[in-house]
């Protein structure tokens, strides 16, 4: 008896804990979107293994251009999204890459993005309407 309550309090934990572990953007991911695709692009190296990345779409102004991709996680045949990246480039300045993290990833994954988002600038304002524009048609999780 008292193995059969471990089981199913073992068990029971496994399906209320595992989105919570399992639909997380990691750091490693976080880092992998705003640096590590950069990297791959400039050096032409080949895409992270156990991932995939689809171009879902591209919004543009007179002197900004922002694109949306999505990161999956490819893990025993099944996609799951990782995180979404935004490639963001104003004319004339260095393009910058923003990672998405899913909602219930960890606080300090969340704030880095947030901090990228906006740091109380004119840039930043305008940089922020085009992207929330661009998220706002596409997020699914």
């Amino acid at each position: 008896m008292k193995k059969t309550i471990i089981l199913f309090a073992v068990v029971t934990s496994i399906g209320f804990f595992s989105p919570a572990i399992f639909g997380q953007t990691t750091l490693e991911e976080y880092n992998y979107v705003t640096k590590g695709y950069m990297v791959q692009i400039e050096s032409g190296l080949d895409m992270k293994k156990g991932y995939q990345l689809e171009d879902i779409d591209k919004q543009s102004t007179k002197e900004r251009v922002a694109e949306l991709k999505v990161l999956y996680r490819i893990k025993d045949n099944k996609k799951e999204i990782a995180a979404y990246m935004i490639v963001y480039n104003r004319s004339g300045n260095k393009t910058e890459y923003i990672c998405v993290p899913r909602p219930n990833s960890d606080e300090e994954i969340n704030n880095k993005y947030l901090a990228k988002l906006y740091d109380g600038t004119t840039e930043s304002s305008q940089r922020l309407q085009l992207i929330s524009f661009l998220l706002s048609k596409h997020l699914k999780w």
